[in-house]
């Protein structure tokens, strides 16, 4: 088997039917070492300068939306995907993509965003709320599916993770160490510093994975204003019940977005166990401090008293970290600083040495 360096790489990912985080990382991925992306389907908008390829039938397309069924149908689909032979390493990305079958002397990169969480650390008692008979047949699904995710391990020469979290989740759930953890990349050259307006910050989907309530729940009734620009099936339950020092301004652009960022008194970020956390960085791209739970990634994306203020998960701990945010006196070059581990030059750098086997 060819162990590098490698001329010729070709890139297998899930899906592209939303545009996320992980999309963001593969098109960029794919620019940098200037490779060809296969998937099922595309529904996205990418740069025309990434060579696209879907490999999806009309019917794969048809039974995507039958709970179960779709997923084994994608898996089906991606695992008699045939992988061009020209190239001479396969990188791999996503749930589904991950299932994919190699040539044997092609070298296999998987890129792991995280195992399937609902298979291994989100697994115990998901379907307890259900009725008995649906219940056993939801469990029995998803140990075959656990099953037959940890039989795909095999297939792959190296693992590389997008941070210091999915890494121990790969030792834990996978057994197997990381080649590399490669951060997701960020521009953070377009985010820009302004003096604070008075107002603290929450960006992002409206969802209870974020921890919204609890935001809510710290600020609502007190002396500080939350501004709160994203959407989500939360946000027309709690614009109802929030106190008036809390505005929702629903989903923002990329130019209001940015304003946000550069005039707010400071960031909270209080999603559970996040596994990367983006908004973090952008905030500290905009030199601005970040009030964060300390658990996933986020605990370390935060130094305390540094860029930030690092929180227990509960609503007085958070009430706690805000007014503590507010006493000290923040660095802005220093917050700044901190993303320099998160840069799309470092990024490029380390995919390209990657493949060149540079060391």
């Amino acid at each position: 088997m060819n162990q590098g360096p490698f001329s010729n790489p070709v890139i297998i990912h899930d899906p592209f039917d939303i545009h996320g985080g992980s999309q963001e990382y593969i098109s960029h991925l794919a620019e940098t070492i200037e490779a060809p992306v296969y998937t099922l389907t595309n529904e996205t908008n990418l740069d025309e300068n990434i060579e696209m390829n879907s490999f999806g039938s009309t019917l794969t397309t048809k039974l995507d939306s039958i709970p179960a069924l779709g997923e084994v149908v994608r898996i089906v689909e991606y695992e008699n995907f045939h992988v061009p032979e020209e190239h001479d390493v396969v990188i791999t990305s996503g749930t589904f993509g991950q299932s994919v079958i190699h040539h044997p002397e092609q070298h296999r990169i998987h890129l792991l965003h995280t195992p399937t969480r609902w298979l291994f650390d989100l697994a115990p008692g998901k379907f307890n709320d259900s009725i008995y008979i649906p219940k056993i047949a939801k469990y029995l699904y998803q140990s075959a599916r656990r099953v037959h995710e940890i039989s795909t391990i095999s297939r792959i020469d190296e693992f590389i993770v997008n941070s210091e979290i999915i890494e121990n989740r790969l030792k834990s759930y996978y057994q197997r160490d990381a080649t590399d953890i490669i951060y997701p990349p960020i521009q953070v050259d377009k985010y820009y510093n302004k003096d604070p307006k008075g107002f603290l910050l929450y960006l992002g989907r409206i969802t209870p994975a974020k921890g919204i309530k609890q935001i809510i729940s710290a600020v609502s009734d007190s002396d500080y204003l939350l501004k709160v620009a994203g959407s989500g099936p939360l946000e027309n339950p709690l614009r109802r019940s929030s106190g008036d020092n809390i505005e929702f301004l629903g989903f923002v652009s990329e130019e209001k977005k940015h304003e946000l960022l550069a005039t707010c008194d400071g960031l909270i970020f209080n999603s559970k166990h996040e596994d990367f956390g983006i908004v973090p960085i952008e905030a500290f791209a905009s030199g601005k401090p970040v009030i964060g739970v300390n658990e996933g990634f986020t605990k370390f994306q935060i130094e305390d008293g540094k860029n930030g203020i690092l929180y227990d998960r509960g609503v007085e701990n958070l009430q706690q970290g805000i007014q503590e945010m507010y006493t000290k006196d923040w660095d802005i070059n220093q917050i700044q600083s901190s993303v320099k581990p998160y840069s799309i030059e470092k990024f490029e750098n380390d995919w390209k040495r990657l493949i060149s086997r540079n060391d």
